[in-house]
Parts: C-alpha cells; sequence; structure tokens
C-alpha cells in the first residue's frame, strides 16, 4: 500500500494523455448541466428577428482563447442562422485580430450550412479603436466619428451598407461581451445604463459576473468552456468544446484518483511506522 504513495511519474503522464485523447477521438458523453445564464443568452439570440441589430465585443486575447473563442463562435453563428445583424468592436488590441477569425470562420460555417453571412451586409467587424471608455461613450453619440469612419479591415463605413443603419450605438441594439478582464464589462455596466447587457467571461470572473446577473445589469452569461460547450448542445446538440469538457472532466475525475491513492498510501505508512 505505501507503493501508492509514490506512483512513476511516468505512469501518471500515460494514463493522464490517454484519459485526454479519447474524448477527443470519440466523445465520452458525459453529463452536462445546463445554467440559466446560458439558457438566457441563448433564449435572447432566438428572440431575435431577421434584420435586428446587435453588438459584440471582443474583450480577451491569446490567453483565453480557449474559453472565450468557442462561446464567440457558437453566438456569433446562432446570430447569422437567425438572420440578426452584428456589429463587433473590441476593448482588447491584442485580441482584435483573434476575434476577427473567429467570427470570419463562424461566418463561412453559417453560409456552408445555407444563412446569409455576407460581410458588410449581415455583419461588420469594426474592431478596435483607440480612446478607451471615451471613444465607447462618444459611440453612443456618433459612431462613425468615434471609430474615424472604417473597420477593422479598413473598409470605409459609407461602402459597407449595415454601417448605414449604425449612426449611433443607441439601447435597441444589445451587447454581448467576451470578457477576460479590463476593460470589459465595467464599460458597460458604468455608461451603458439601459442596454441589455449579456456576457461571455473566463471561468475565473464568476465571483464578478454573479452579483450583476442577480441585480439585473445582466441579462445572462456564459461561463468559460462549461457555458461555451452548455451552449453548443442548445445549438447543435453538440459540438468540438463538447468534446473538450470530456476530455477536463476526465483529467480532473484522473487527479482526484491520485490525491485519493496517495492519501492512502500516506496513511498505511503512518499505520505501519505506528
Amino acid at each position: 500500500m505505501e507503493k501508492l504513495e509514490n506512483i512513476d511519474p511516468r505512469w501518471v503522464y500515460l494514463v493522464m494523455a490517454i484519459l485526454l485523447t479519447i474524448p477527443i477521438l470519440k466523445p465520452v458523453g458525459l453529463a452536462l448541466g445546463m445554467d440559466e445564464g446560458t439558457k438566457a443568452v441563448y433564449n435572447w439570440v432566438e428572440s431575435l428577428k431577421p434584420g435586428d441589430i446587435v453588438f459584440g465585443d471582443v474583450a480577451y486575447a491569446g490567453g483565453s482563447d480557449a474559453e472565450l473563442s468557442p462561446q464567440l463562435s457558437a453566438w456569433f453563428y446562432h446570430c447569422m442562422k437567425k438572420g440578426a445583424k452584428v456589429v463587433m468592436v473590441a476593448q482588447w488590441n491584442t485580441g482584435a485580430s483573434l476575434g476577427y477569425k473567429v467570427c470570419q470562420a463562424a461566418a463561412e460555417k453559417a453560409k456552408k450550412d445555407g444563412y446569409s453571412a455576407e460581410y458588410g451586409t449581415d455583419w461588420v467587424y469594426v474592431g478596435w479603436k483607440a480612446g478607451g471608455t471615451t471613444t465607447w461613450r462618444q459611440m453612443q453619440v456618433d459612431f462613425w466619428n468615434a471609430c474615424a469612419e472604417t473597420d477593422h479591415l479598413g473598409n470605409k463605413f459609407s461602402d459597407l451598407p449595415l454601417m448605414q443603419r449604425v449612426k449611433q450605438w443607441t439601447p435597441d441594439m444589445p451587447v454581448m461581451i467576451f470578457s477576460a478582464g479590463s476593460p470589459g464589462v465595467p464599460t458597460y455596466t458604468n455608461y451603458f445604463v439601459g442596454w441589455p447587457l449579456y456576457v461571455g467571461n473566463v471561468a475565473v470572473q464568476a465571483a464578478e459576473i454573479v452579483p450583476l446577473v442577480r441585480s439585473g445589469q445582466v441579462k445572462g452569461n456564459l461561463l468559460g468552456m462549461t457555458g461555451a460547450a452548455q451552449y453548443e448542445v442548445l445549438l447543435w446538440g453538440g459540438g468540438p468544446t463538447v468534446k473538450k469538457m470530456d476530455a477536463q472532466s476526465l483529467g480532473h475525475l484522473w487527479i482526484i484518483v491520485l490525491i485519493v491513492l496517495g492519501n492512502i498510501g500516506y496513511i498505511s505508512k503512518l499505520r505501519k511506522k505506528g
């Protein structure tokens, strides 16, 4: 029994590798709960009518790609499926290009599935603009001027049909914020009073976002990779992030097993000495 306290690390890593690989190749289908926050975001997008304008904000960078990009991808695809028009901004300069690639890939998937997702008509990626919260507040008054009348790709707003409808960012244009920190959600809770706010955040921000949801400032939220997987289940019945959740769960289970075995070995050694 004492050997359990000193398991060869090579076996530990080998078993971990196997447990992480199997679900990716063949999903296990472990139980996945459904948070009310996830349902709220999904039901909001489901309620959108063709032509409705919504905003998305990329307030994260590569370090949070695994958690937030799947959220953004599923949400953006869902908007295209419903015929909503999406305008994307980015509070993080370091994540602007990443967010564009995610949206572009989701748009291509939507097109292949038979939905309209034409750039300039169905969606526009405005991206990052200098000036911080001052610029975001100016977007409410004169969106074109605040953004120098150009999108992330350098296109002029005057050449993009969708932007003819976005001269101001008004409260009838809700926003989904994909946030990994600051700047992020506070920009909207402080300066966008009256705007319906929805959030996709990294798991470690759960304690920060829950009070905002309970107070009604945030209408719904996706929490980390779990939120992305739940959204994929509602939208497609499954998806790539669901597979990753299986792998993550099995990895966590193996760690728990190792802790239990290590403690059994330790207790056995103490009893033998006693």
